[in-house]
């Protein structure tokens, strides 16, 4: 099934909309409302030469993160209790194999090759968690195969050894069904979630960095892997940054000139 575009918020927005949870409760999912909140975020500096949003995607933020049945922030799947410890220790599985370790040896799990091609075990580490504490509240993101695009995971649902000795899981892309599921090559397409460039940002980047850039079409709108080219550095005015980097993609070799609005930076730090 074709995927369908994601939009994808900048921090202040989201921690707009997450305050508004908190004071406002179920007037959140009203479109009158949701239609003012996106016209408040269409006429900020930061959305400035961006696609305009539109009330139905910032409801439909609401409603990935926050069920109807449910506003409180510490609530946001819907699922029952087995799927949410799969979860909870799936996560502190992917963030202990972000550690250094020798290749082919993942803490806390067996690589050896399997007489069975895709051996796929559910019962996940119940130890990690407390080995790597400081990495428990980071958000991942993983590239699909299908489309080579990068999208917010919502959850770890399960991981397996390859016989080869790869490490899979299987995640629930954000704002997406079970019929979306993907296994996941842990080592080369799942990562720490990029960061949105603000504008006092753009002088971090350099020619031939690593960025996500987020590409439109008139079929679709998707984030890619690119590395930048060429920096045009102009004088920063009312609206933010005016350079323009010249980005190759890495999934087909296209290039591009984009603003910084539509780039987002790689964590430094892992």
């Amino acid at each position: 099934m074709e995927r369908r575009s994601r939009i994808r918020f900048s921090p202040s927005e989201i921690a707009r909309m997450e305050k508004l949870v908190s004071n406002r409760k179920e007037r959140v999912f009203d479109e009158n409302f949701c239609r003012k909140l996106a016209e408040e975020f269409n006429r900020s500096a930061a959305r400035v030469g961006s696609r305009a949003l539109q009330p139905t995607q910032v409801k439909g933020w609401f409603l990935d993160k926050f069920p109807a049945s449910t506003t409180k922030p510490t609530c946001l799947l819907t699922i029952s209790e087995e799927e949410k410890t799969l979860a909870s220790e799936a996560d502190a599985f992917v963030s202990e194999i972000k550690t250094p370790v020798s290749e082919g040896k993942v803490l806390g799990l067996d690589t050896s090759i399997s007489n069975n091609e895709d051996a796929l075990s559910m019962d996940l580490p119940k130890d990690t968690t407390d080995k790597v504490p400081e990495l428990e509240n980071l958000q991942f993101e993983a590239r699909s195969s299908k489309d080579f695009a990068w999208y917010d995971i919502d959850n770890f649902m399960a991981h397996r050894t390859t016989s080869s000795g790869e490490v899979e899981v299987y995640v629930r892309f954000a704002g997406f069904g079970a019929e979306e599921d993907e296994w996941v090559n842990v080592r080369k397409s799942i990562r720490q979630q990029s960061i949105p460039l603000e504008s006092s940002e753009c002088r971090n980047i350099a020619t031939g960095d690593l960025v996500l850039c987020f590409k439109e079409s008139n079929d679709d709108a998707l984030h890619f892997d690119g590395h930048v080219l060429d920096i045009q550095r102009k004088q920063h005015d009312i609206r933010g940054c005016r350079c323009v980097f010249l980005v190759e993609y890495d999934h087909d070799g296209s290039q591009e000139r984009v603003n910084l609005k539509r780039l987002s930076r790689r964590p430094k730090y892992l």
